[in-house]
């Protein structure tokens, strides 16, 4: 299945190993899903820091690290292993999303404001 990753509050700040982010999962159909992606040092960072004894965050997916390669490896197996509507939730279609833009014309790994910004 063919599928373009957005980040809807950027990327730029992201410290790959200890993080967390949003993104827009943009498929070819014109479906757009939301997964937050953390990484095993942010939850446990963050269980600290609110002295919890547990962490939780409605679509969320753990990754090793908040790289390109292995946020696209991470949404490619969720698809692949069929579970993509079951691990991020479905937030409409790219003309909602991201009005007056195509699949064809998102970048893979786009920053989701200046995107929009462009449109502008």
């Amino acid at each position: 299945m063919d599928f373009k990753i957005t980040f809807p509050g950027g990327y730029n700040e992201t410290n790959k190993l200890d993080d967390n982010i949003d993104v827009h999962i943009v498929l070819k159909s014109g479906d757009v899903f939301v997964s937050s992606l953390f990484t095993l040092s942010n939850i446990q960072k963050l269980i600290t820091q609110f002295n919890s004894v547990s962490f939780w965050a409605s679509d969320m997916i753990i990754v090793k690290d908040l790289s390109h390669e292995t946020i696209r490896d991470a949404i490619q197996e969720i698809i692949d292993d069929e579970y993509l509507e079951h691990a991020c939730t479905h937030i409409g279609r790219i003309e909602k999303r991201y009005p007056g833009i195509t699949f064809e014309e998102i970048p893979d790994m786009a920053d989701g404001r200046q995107l929009m910004q462009s449109r502008n």
